[in-house]
């Protein structure tokens, strides 16, 4: 282990959360707590949420939730002053939210023993209300995916960009694909490239680009476009099996891997290169490689 790097990234992290305790009565930004952490835009989501088992949102709401619960049990304080500390509009909405947090209602709270944990079995930041303190205890393991560092050369690409969910790109690879096995224009890889974060906006405006390589100038129809992908450093992790395991397979490599391997991430989107594709392939046999730009 690179332990000086490891440290690092720890220290950025919790310096994010002390930055979200430090501001839970702000409306702050995931931009906000982004300039914070020193990490990349394109990437500190997916760090943050690996390292700490919750996104910037997830990790907010809960706190706001957990200093309100102690309120309500410790001091003389009503459910609606409570909501109106912890963000919320209404008693309606903060109950409802409360409920989903901790399983039970904000009144039945103050006298339920003992009372239950707003956490879920993956939140690895522990909250003292009291002292407004925290206590952040970084993911342990192994990364037992196939990965290797090395210089991916600059490629042209013909794309097609998809604005939704990101499960749902498949359609716009489909497009690709027919078009191009109607063509006699030479093509290599078949890959994606993401833009946004699940964690921070609503899954209906996510971008992503569905790509294949291209050997050779092509008219393309309107909803194509050719784009240079530069050459570059990439920690190339292989992922065998469904594309359903990409999320953990994310998560192993940016809260395991990345602050142990004594690099830095460059401040470029991450590739999925498809070994093969579900047209030919059965989902246990998929080879997917995840890409993550190094500097």
């Amino acid at each position: 282990m690179h332990s000086a790097t490891a440290q690092t990234y720890y220290e950025q992290v919790s310096a994010s959360i002390d930055f979200i305790v430090d501001h839970l009565d702000v409306r702050c930004t995931v931009e906000d707590v982004v300039t914070q952490s020193g990490f990349s835009r394109y990437h500190f989501q997916r760090i943050f949420r690996a390292m700490t088992g919750e996104s910037v949102l997830e990790l907010v709401r809960r706190l706001r939730l957990e200093r309100a619960a102690y309120r309500l049990r410790h001091e003389r304080v009503s459910v609606l002053e409570s909501a109106l500390e912890a963000g919320y509009g209404s008693e309606e909405a903060f109950s409802r939210a409360f409920r989903r947090g901790c399983g039970i209602s904000p009144s039945r709270y103050r006298t339920v023993w003992p009372p239950p944990t707003f956490a879920s079995p993956m939140a690895r930041v522990r909250f003292d209300p009291l002292r407004l303190l925290v206590a952040f205890d970084p993911p342990g393991g192994e990364v037992s995916l196939e990965v290797r560092v090395e210089a991916l050369p600059g490629m042209r690409a013909a794309t097609i960009r998809h604005v939704g969910p990101y499960n749902e790109v498949g359609s716009q690879f489909e497009r690709l694909l027919d078009w191009f096995a109607d063509s006699d224009v030479p093509t290599g890889k078949i890959f994606s490239m993401s833009y946004d974060d699940p964690d921070e906006m609503d899954c209906e405006h996510l971008r992503s680009d569905a790509c294949i390589e291209i050997q050779a100038d092509v008219s393309l129809p309107a909803d194509m476009s050719i784009r240079w992908i530069a050459a570059g450093r990439y920690a190339v992790f292989r992922v065998r099996g469904p594309y359903d395991g990409l999320p953990e397979a994310y998560r192993l490599v940016y809260g395991l891997w990345l602050p142990r391997s004594g690099e830095e991430l460059d401040d470029r989107p991450c590739m999925e290169i498809y070994r093969n594709t579900p047209r030919d392939t059965g989902p246990a046999d998929l080879v997917t490689d995840l890409c993550l730009p190094l500097r």
